[in-house]
């Protein structure tokens, strides 16, 4: 699948995120740690660069998430749903589906995308 416009551009935050010194890649790479109310958070832990996109927030996404990293977002009251993409390795201009990570703002959601390109799953951690 080829990467929507949105994808897109997180694939540009990741060429600039990987410009950027280890100390500041820490910084948005936040330790695995229990959910937050309010805040979705998706984890690589699988052989490939993952993200998550927002549909109920206009479609916005987090940055490209190499493996062992993690993400956040904030959630807006109301979001329900986050889609989690793994990015290929072979070919970084196209993506793949690795589940739906289903949640209430509230609560927050907590996830990692495992597994490798061709067996892909999404693992609740929350």
């Amino acid at each position: 699948m080829q990467f929507t416009s949105k994808a897109g551009k997180a694939a540009l935050a990741l060429g600039a995120v990987s410009c950027l010194t280890t100390g500041a890649v820490a910084a948005t790479a936040a330790p695995a740690a229990a959910a937050t109310a309010h805040t979705f958070k998706v984890c690589a832990q699988g052989n490939y660069t993952a993200y998550g996109e927002l549909p109920q927030q206009g479609g916005i996404a987090t940055v490209l998430v190499a493996p062992g990293k993690c993400a956040t977002l904030s959630l807006a009251s109301g979001t329900t749903y986050a889609k989690v993409r793994g990015v290929y390795n072979t070919d970084p201009s196209k993506s793949f589906y690795v589940g739906t990570a289903h949640f209430t703002a509230s609560k927050g959601y907590k996830g990692a995308a495992k597994g490798t390109t061709k067996n892909p799953t999404l693992v609740n951690l929350g």
